[in-house]
């Protein structure tokens, strides 16, 4: 009875190990997928100000956007280069949203929550896309 504990035990041990491992394969995977294809969507206050193609970037650029809300006023110097978008500078207080980086993940949008930006990346470009409205959207 007791050997057979043991055996069911190293078996859990070893499914729980599988598991673990499969899960940072699939997480290494979504992390470090390529960018090809990729657009980079900018928003600001929930309006779309920029689509840039990540993957056509023959040399860096900078945009400037600049927010002019109703007790203050600012801007985002937004960097794009071979293949990745950041923010270069910003004058919000915390600089949050320069510390972020550069990025080609899908997965972490880049936010400036004093200056209501946010920065995007998907996979293909539907901005010009025919979008159905549902019943919740609407």
């Amino acid at each position: 009875m007791k050997r057979n504990a043991t055996l069911l035990r190293k078996i859990l041990m070893i499914l729980i190990l599988i598991l673990f491992v499969i899960c940072i394969i699939i997480t290494c995977y979504q992390y470090f997928s390529p960018f090809h294809g990729s657009y980079a969507y900018i928003y600001q206050d929930g309006n779309l100000l920029h689509v840039i193609d990540l993957s056509q970037t023959d040399k860096p650029y900078e945009i400037t956007v600049d927010y002019r809300g109703k007790e203050s006023e600012g801007y985002n110097i937004i960097r794009v280069e071979n293949g990745k978008i950041g923010i270069k500078d910003a004058d919000c207080p915390d600089k949050t949203c320069v510390h972020m980086g550069m990025t080609s993940s899908k997965n972490y949008p880049i936010t400036c929550l004093p200056h209501k930006l946010i920065i995007q990346i998907k996979g293909e470009d539907t901005s010009t896309s025919n979008q159905e409205v549902d019943a919740i959207s609407q």
